[in-house]
Parts: structure tokens; sequence; C-alpha cells
């Protein structure tokens, strides 16, 4: 599924991205950094499985004229939900126009089956979530060693929960960075569960095995 409306390049002030690593193995375009927020968050979760980016038009009336409205995005997930969705800043979600544009959205998506949502920084920046998640997947690049991997998982699981700095001090046999980039792409995969909202991921943050790991090892 691609653009509906042509994709113009960057200019002065205005930000545009293409992000390559997304879900559906496609380039995922961004018009500002919150919309490239989002596709990054999109990436990570697991109940979505593919992102469209402004994959359709809408007609809406404001001020008494027709005019035309491209979402931002449209989301496939797991159990085959379409969800079309408009990024958003909270300071301009109230907009009159605005407005205007998502009740037309929300009418179009009626139509369709599908949901319709607006997404504000609030749901897209929580807390220390966008921080963790770059720090994650600056090792997307390197690949996994298994062996590591399920020595990692091994410990965890005989340990129950315990802290980064724990788990390395007693894998002091393993290169430090090679325990690093299997750890991270662990947590990434939701492997391995840490809060990433709440605080930075550090020595200090609580390490446990996905429930389902539990009975899998």
């Amino acid at each position: 599924m691609i653009p509906i409306r042509k994709i113009r390049p960057t200019k002065g002030r205005n930000y545009r991205s293409k992000i390559s690593r997304s879900k559906n193995l496609q380039i995922v375009h961004a018009e500002s950094l919150l919309e490239r927020d989002f596709v990054r968050l999109c990436n990570f979760d697991k109940a979505i499985t593919n992102i469209y980016f402004q994959p359709v038009g809408i007609r809406f009336f404001y001020q008494g004229r027709e005019r035309k409205y491209f979402p931002d995005y449209l989301l496939k997930t797991i159990d085959d939900t379409f969800v079309l969705v408009e990024v958003k800043l909270k300071e301009f979600a109230g907009k009159d126009k605005n407005k205007a544009k998502f009740l037309a959205a929300a009418e179009f998506c009626k139509t369709k089956g599908w949901k319709f949502n607006v997404v504000t920084e609030d749901q897209i920046r929580p807390g220390y979530l966008q921080y963790n998640l770059k720090m994650l997947l600056e090792v997307k690049v390197h690949k996994e060693v298994p062996l590591v991997t399920q020595f990692l998982l091994t410990i965890i699981k005989q340990k129950g929960r315990m802290k980064v700095g724990d788990l390395f001090e007693l894998s002091r046999s393993i290169n430090p960075s090679l325990l690093l980039i299997n750890l991270y792409k662990l947590i990434y995969s939701g492997c391995i569960v840490t809060d990433l909202i709440k605080t930075k991921v550090t020595n200090e943050s609580i390490l446990t095995l996905r429930e389902d790991n539990h009975e899998s090892l």
C-alpha cells in the first residue's frame, strides 16, 4: 500500500524522514519528529503487524468549503483489526479544523469497519520510553549469538528477577559488549522484561522473563 499523497522533500524547518526497519519490511515516511517516534513505537509493539503511511484521502467540509484530509497512518494488528491514526501534538488536536477532519475520518472508518484514533505525545512519549527504545535499537545491526542468548535466559530463569549489574557480574566470562548486544535484543523482542517507561535502562534495572519463556526453556 503506497502513500496516496506525494511526499515532498525536506525544505526549511520541515522535518521528513524515511524509516526502513518497519513491520511490513517497507520504508515508512514520517513528516514530523512526533511521527518518527510514533513509527518507532509501532515497530516495537508486538500487536502491530503492518504500518502504512497516508494510505487514504478523506473529503471533509470546513467553513463552507470541501477539503481533503490525509490521516497519517493505517495500522494492521495481529487480530486483523485496522486502525487509522492521526498523530498530532496536543496543542493542535483541539483546533476546529482538526475536529472537522477527525469527525470525517471517524465516519469514513465506520464504512470500512476500521477504528480511528488521534494519538498525541502523551501516548507516544511516556516517561523514558522513547529514550530506551532508541538505545535498544542501536544494537539491531549486530547479529544475535544464540549461545549468549540462551545463557542470559537461563540465568534470569534461575534467579527469577535480577538487576542488570548483577547479571553482568555472573557473566564475566562473556565479552561485555557481546553480552549487552544480546541483552538489548532480548529486551526489545520482549523475551526479557524490564520497565522502559519509569526509568532509563541502567545497571539498576530489574530484569524478569516473559511468562511464556519460563515454559519454553
